[in-house]
C-alpha cells in the first residue's frame, strides 16, 4: 500500500511539474513574440506613442484645471456617520447636475456651486472609527475631512464658511446645541449658589478660629478644617471655569485645519498627460501590430 501511495504522489508531482513547465514555456514564448513584434513594428509603435503624447499635450491645454483642497473638522454633537450622510447628500446634487439645489443647501451663489466638481467625505483616523464601530459605540469629537474638487481655487474660503454653517445649523444639531446650553447654564447657576454658600461658611469658620489659653496655634471649637473649605471653594470655581469654556465653545462644528488655497491645479499635469498619452498610444500600437500580424498569418495560410 505504501508503494502504491508513493507512486501516486510521484505521479501527481510530475503532472504539476509539467504543467508549471508548460506554463513558463508558453509565457516565455508570448514574451518572445512581443519582442519580435516590437522589433519588427518599432516605427509603427513609435508613431503611435508620439501621437498619444501629442494628444496628451492637447488635452492638457484644453482641459479645465481642477484644484483640490481639504477641510478638517470635528463635531461635539454629530457623529461622523451622520456628518458623512450630510456631505454625501451634497455629492448627489453634483452627480445629478443640479447646482441650484447645491447652492440652496450650502447657501452659496449659483456661480460658486457650478465651480464644484466633487465633494468627498473621509474619516481622519479610519482605524479609530472602525474600532468604535466594531464596539458599537457612538463617540463624538472624532475629526473628519471634507475634500473638494473645484474649477476655481478662489471659492474655498466661501465653501469653508458654507460647510461649517451647513453642518452647524441643521435641525438635529441645533436642538442638541440648545439642550447643552440650557444644561450648562443650570449647572453654572447651581455651582454659583454653592460658591456663595461656601463664602458664607468661610466667614463663619474665620470668626470661630479663636485662640484657647496659652496654647500656641488655634484650637477649633468645632471639628471643621478650614483648609478643606478653601480647597472645595477653589474646586467649585475651577468647575465653573470649565463650564464657562464649554459655553464659549458651544458651537457644534470646530475647524481643525482650514482649506488651503493652492496656486497649482491638481490636474491636469503636463508630464502626467504626456506619459499617459504615450502609454495609451503604445498599447494601441501593440494592438494594431497584433492585428496586422494575425492578418498576415491568415493570408499566408490561404
Amino acid at each position: 500500500m505504501d508503494n502504491i501511495s508513493n507512486g501516486k504522489d510521484e505521479l501527481d508531482l510530475r503532472i504539476i511539474y509539467y504543467k508549471i513547465k508548460s506554463l513558463l514555456l508558453n509565457l516565455w514564448g508570448f514574451l518572445f513574440y512581443i519582442l519580435l513584434i516590437v522589433k519588427k513594428r518599432w516605427i509603427l509603435l513609435l508613431t503611435f506613442c508620439m501621437l498619444g503624447a501629442g494628444l496628451g499635450v492637447t488635452l492638457f491645454f484644453t482641459s479645465k484645471p481642477i484644484y483640490i483642497s481639504t477641510l478638517t473638522l470635528t463635531s461635539s454633537t454629530l457623529n461622523n456617520d451622520f456628518c458623512s450622510e450630510l456631505i454625501n447628500e451634497l455629492q448627489l446634487f453634483i452627480e445629478d447636475d443640479t447646482p441650484e439645489l447645491l447652492a440652496k443647501k450650502l447657501k452659496i451663489g449659483m456661480g460658486t456651486a457650478k465651480e464644484i466638481r466633487k465633494i468627498e467625505f473621509d474619516n481622519f483616523n479610519e482605524k479609530l472609527n472602525k474600532k468604535y464601530k466594531e464596539e458599537d459605540t457612538v463617540v463624538l469629537g472624532l475629526p473628519f475631512k471634507i475634500k473638494v474638487f473645484a474649477l476655481n481655487n478662489s471659492i474655498f474660503d466661501t465653501l469653508q464658511t458654507a460647510f461649517v454653517n451647513y453642518l452647524e445649523n441643521n435641525d438635529y444639531a441645533l436642538k442638541r446645541k440648545e439642550i447643552r446650553k440650557q444644561n450648562i447654564q443650570l449647572l453654572r447657576k447651581k455651582l454659583n449658589d454653592q460658591i456663595i454658600e461656601l463664602d458664607s461658611l468661610k466667614n463663619v469658620v474665620a470668626t470661630n478660629l479663636l485662640p484657647r489659653g496659652n496654647i500656641s496655634g488655634f484650637v477649633f471649637g468645632q471639628p471643621l478644617d478650614p483648609i478643606n473649605v478653601y480647597k472645595e471653594a477653589i474646586a467649585l470655581f475651577q468647575n465653573d471655569l470649565d463650564l464657562n469654556t464649554q459655553y464659549i465653545l458651544i458651537d457644534n462644528i470646530q475647524i481643525i485645519n482650514p482649506f488651503s488655497i493652492r496656486n497649482k491645479p491638481a490636474s491636469p499635469r503636463l508630464v502626467k498627460s504626456i506619459t499617459t498619452g504615450a502609454i495609451a498610444g503604445f498599447l494601441l500600437g501593440m494592438l494594431t501590430a497584433f492585428i496586422l500580424a494575425a492578418r498576415r498569418r491568415t493570408g499566408s495560410n490561404i
